[in-house]
């Protein structure tokens, strides 16, 4: 499968453990300490095999990961959930924002957009993170979109078997 110049490479895939390696890679860094966040991993099952591609995927993760130790309250928690659907897996991550989410959620999902620029200037990143992610998501037939309440930000994958 092609776009442009990326070509999936697609293996069986345990997604589960492909999400708890994504967030073991995080625990030992400095952002993630400073944090003190509590990465919290739900799913219907223990293994969940698809036909993805891991490398591809687990960069999908990891910039969901970034993005929840970028922006989350300190001391809260991190949900991941995976969830069973027809045809397919829905993964949600959700994390307590520490500033109001009140910009598009749409916008949010283009390169080089991030939330309001005032709030967050002080934080690393290009904008590119989320647009990578949904791209990847996308180039595998399924699809990513946000969903917020309140303060709670979510990013919702499907993927489709």
């Amino acid at each position: 499968m092609n776009s442009g110049k990326l070509k999936l490479e697609k293996n069986k895939v345990n997604v589960v453990e492909l999400l708890n390696q994504s967030i073991a890679e995080y625990s030992d860094t400095d952002v993630y300490s400073s944090k003190n966040l509590n990465f919290i991993l739900n799913t219907f099952q223990p293994v969940i095999d698809m036909n993805l591609d891991g490398h591809r995927m687990s960069r999908v993760f990891e910039n969901l990961i970034n993005n929840a130790l970028k922006y989350s309250l300190k001391n809260s928690r991190v949900f991941v959930d995976i969830d069973n659907i027809k045809k397919g897996i829905k993964i949600i991550f959700k994390n307590t924002s520490f500033y109001p989410l009140d910009f598009d959620k749409k916008d949010i999902l283009e390169r080089f957009t991030r939330g309001d620029k005032s709030r967050n200037s002080n934080i690393e990143g290009n904008g590119l993170g989320l647009a990578i992610a949904k791209s990847i998501v996308e180039l595998h037939g399924g699809i990513m979109y946000l969903d917020f309440d309140g303060d709670l930000f979510k990013v919702i994958i499907e993927l489709y078997y």
